[in-house]
């Protein structure tokens, strides 16, 4: 292996404004198997700078930083399977979904439901539920629309599934537009679930490091992500327990720059 190559790997790290948290974690674990030990704290720190709204991100730089200080976390098991069969038995009659950029705890528990009609909303400004919709018209029959036409759907449909990218006690954190399908969900009570992964769930000391990313819009900056509070939401189904560690040395350090 090339010597720079973790640089490489880091630039598209940073680059990476279409994948998932999820996706983007797993990148960053690769990172760190190739990463000399003189670079892990500036690296963790851009990481956490360019991706400080993706809990999964964050979660994971602090995992990779405590397995080099020798503390090794203990695993936690992922249950999606078992999560994904208990869904669909539940809901097995049900058809019509609407989604909305891209989630890849959303897209396996939808590509294992049966004949499905799915609306998938484009996602500005990055345009990830085209991902979306690519993956599930393996499976389904897909409709592309507009984020701003998700609403006039909403009726019509058998709930709503959306992922996240952030939760906590009282809120997550997802893309822009997720919350606008929240109040209508519950306006023509649908049902509106979040299925996600313990590791997008910080513990207050991690939470300091949250921000919600923006874009520049002509003149004005514009957020990605946006919250949606607990009351909106049905239910949260998640893939794996909650991620409740302790706080690596490196990570600490990061936490006392940014206050």
């Amino acid at each position: 292996m090339a010597k720079n190559d973790w640089k490489k790997e880091l630039d598209k790290i940073l680059k990476d404004k279409k994948s998932g948290s999820s996706i983007i974690a797993d990148n960053i674990e690769n990172l760190f198997k190739i990463l000399p030990e003189k670079e892990l704290y500036q690296t963790a720190k851009k990481i956490l700078s360019v991706h400080s709204s993706m809990g999964a991100v964050i979660n994971r730089v602090n995992l990779l930083c405590l397995e080099r200080e020798g503390k090794i976390p203990k695993k936690i098991k992922n249950d999606g399977e078992k999560v994904f069969t208990e869904f669909w038995d539940e809901h097995f009659s049900k058809k019509r979904w609407i989604t909305i950029s891209m989630s890849h705890w959303v897209t396996e528990l939808l590509k294992r439901g049966k004949e499905l009609d799915i609306i998938v909303g484009i996602s500005y400004p990055q345009k990830e539920g085209l991902i979306t919709a690519d993956i599930l018209s393996r499976y389904h029959n897909i409709e592309v629309v507009e984020d701003c036409a998700l609403v006039s759907e909403v009726e019509d449909s058998d709930g709503i599934i959306v992922g996240a990218d952030l939760i906590t006690d009282e809120f997550i954190i997802n893309k822009i537009g997720t919350h606008f399908l929240a109040l209508a969900a519950n306006y023509f009570h649908k049902p509106f679930y979040v299925i996600s992964s313990g590791d997008k769930y910080l513990t207050s000391e991690l939470s300091i490091l949250f921000k919600v990313k923006t874009y520049r819009r002509g003149l004005r900056k514009v957020n990605v992500f946006e919250s949606i509070p607990r009351r909106l939401i049905s239910e949260i189904k998640l893939v794996s327990p909650p991620y409740i560690f302790e706080t690596s040395e490196c990570v600490k350090k990061i936490i006392k720059k940014t206050k």
